[in-house]
């Protein structure tokens, strides 16, 4: 059972953020299927590496994206996309201390950052987007 589904309510007007947040949401549905089954290792590890990755990635052409429509929140932006990353980082250097064991608030920090930092705040920009822009 996933984390959580991508729905409407996610869609941020901007085509190549929304396949970026769609690859986030399938790497934590990921994680939480493989932990709920109790999978930890190298596998686990190698998934959690691959969603920081991906996440850094996005943050960043995200940021670029910002800039390019002159986004005028796009400062305190980065510094929740620091912050964010700080924490993911915390609790991945915890899963690869444990050999690959998630310990269930990391999950619960996946959902709540991917539930709050786009309906929260990656929504901030989408009324700034003329029309749906392609990636």
């Amino acid at each position: 059972m996933p984390i959580m589904n991508w729905d409407a309510s996610l869609d941020v007007g901007v085509e190549s953020m929304n396949d970026d947040h769609k690859q986030i949401l399938d790497l934590m549905n990921a994680i939480h299927d493989r932990a709920a089954t109790g999978e930890t290792g190298a596998s686990m590890i190698a998934l959690v590496d691959a969603l920081a990755r991906v996440t850094i990635e996005h943050f960043r052409d995200e940021e670029a994206y910002m800039a390019s429509v002159n986004f005028a929140g796009l400062a305190s932006h980065k510094l929740i996309h620091a912050d964010l990353l700080k924490t993911f980082s915390d609790h991945a250097g915890t899963i690869r201390a444990n050999g690959g064991e998630v310990p269930s608030g990391f999950l619960m920090f996946l959902k709540l950052w991917l539930t709050a930092h786009i309906k929260g705040i990656d929504m901030k920009y989408a009324p700034t987007m003329p029309l749906k822009m392609a990636g």
